[in-house]
């Protein structure tokens, strides 16, 4: 296959402005689904590769920069938001994150917060250690089965077939790969090949599992693969491995001239996109999931089995169904879930209540001290990043003022 670089030596970059217009989102997507052009990245050297979101800081983006060439590196610059969390833009110039030579449409962390991005043409796997500004390891994809060259990789997230999987995609080939890591002793990884190859479509470059709790898409069944021959992304159902079957494509969005990279917003679940001399742009979709954490706070109060437990399940994310676990209660007895949007410490009962109470919930446990409470959460931005607090009361002789209560 030619190299990419030489056939797009002779497209004028006028027609940038015009590739960018025509993104479309396809039925039965659209309408559900907006995409926003977020432009170029001032500072960044074109052209674009691989995208993530900092670790542990959703207030930079990471992108490739100059990729496909020896002297690429990753770069960082600072995003801009609106008042509901949404990307607007971007402010400052890129800085130099690390060097990457070569580097492509893969850019993930992986075990440990280790940077792992793809190269093309030399069909490499880099590794970059928190701190270091070059690569730690690299890694030739030929001696594991990857046919030359490879595009992109990306890791399994949990719930999904084949999760902690690395996988990576062959760009020239179309070929999706299952590899396994493990620690190497110095603080990088060895991988291994362990399923594949499947065949996808459409010169494969980044790959994105999409998150649950996104409209239209079934949870833990679908990825998404950014295609750069067809300017599109496409869905993929995934088999039991992880990997994407290739006869189930499904169009999801065109006219993505130069589709490259591809990652999730952690603050609102946005997928973010960035274009290989495709105008050099990066676009985000708004509608896809993103699901919060649960997390226990506080010291419950003890009854008759001790203090009773609380928990949170579900896709804890807008528009989804969470729930509130308790359990370890009295059998059969009342009680009352006070809930808000602000954690409290106010002495009562021999113990604190936790919450800075909005709204309460009467209820009673079953024959075996458990409740559940299932909510659907709303829609409404305004939800993004926004905290909940719970705790639950019940009525229990065995309690030394004859109320017991969860944590928060």
């Amino acid at each position: 296959m030619p190299d990419r670089r030489s056939l797009l030596a002779a497209i004028p970059l006028f027609f940038a402005a015009a590739l960018a217009a025509q993104v479309q989102i396809q039925p039965p997507f659209a309408g559900v689904y907006v995409h926003t052009d977020l432009g170029s990245v001032p500072g960044l050297p074109v052209p674009y590769g691989g995208v993530v979101f900092k670790a542990n800081d959703p207030s930079k983006l990471l992108v490739g920069g100059n990729a496909n060439n020896p002297a690429a590196a990753i770069y960082e610059v600072d995003v801009v938001r609106d008042n509901q969390g949404f990307i607007t833009g971007f402010t400052g110039s890129a800085t130099v994150h690390s060097t990457a030579p070569n580097i492509d449409g893969g850019l993930c962390y992986g075990p440990n917060g280790v940077l792992f991005y793809t190269a093309y043409n030399i069909n490499v796997l880099g590794q970059i250690k928190p701190g270091s500004t070059a690569p730690d390891k690299l890694i030739g994809l030929t001696q594991h089965g990857v046919l030359s060259s490879t595009g992109a990789c990306n890791f399994v997230p949990n719930g999904f077939p084949g999760a902690g999987q690395l996988k990576i995609v062959s760009f020239n080939s179309w070929t999706y790969y299952g590899f396994a890591v493990s620690p190497d002793g110095t603080g990088t990884f060895d991988i291994a090949a362990i399923n594949g190859p499947t065949m996808v479509a459409g010169g494969p470059e980044g790959i994105l599992y999409v998150p649950p709790g996104s409209a239209l898409i079934p949870d833990y069944q679908y990825v998404l693969i950014s295609e750069w021959s067809a300017g599109e992304a496409a869905l993929y159902q995934v088999d039991a491995d992880g990997n994407a079957v290739g006869s189930s494509r499904t169009p999801f969005v065109s006219g993505l001239s130069g589709a490259e990279g591809a990652c999730t917003d952690p603050i609102t679940g946005d997928l973010v996109f960035s274009t290989f001399n495709g105008g050099d742009r990066i676009f985000r979709i708004t509608g896809f999931g993103v699901c919060g954490s649960h997390t226990n706070y506080g010291v419950g109060i003890p009854g008759q089995n001790g203090a009773p437990t609380i928990a949170g399940g579900g896709c804890a994310g807008r528009g989804q169904i969470t729930t509130i676990d308790v359990a370890n209660g009295r059998p059969s007895t009342s009680g009352l879930l006070a809930v808000g949007f602000d954690s409290a410490q106010i002495p009562v009962f021999n113990g604190a209540l936790l919450v800075s109470v909005v709204n309460s919930f009467f209820h009673v446990l079953d024959a075996s001290g458990q409740w559940s409470l299932a909510v659907q959460l709303p829609i409404d931005p305004l939800w993004n990043g926004l905290n909940i607090y719970s705790q639950s009361f019940y009525v229990d002789p065995a309690a030394q003022f004859g109320v017991a209560a969860t944590d928060g």
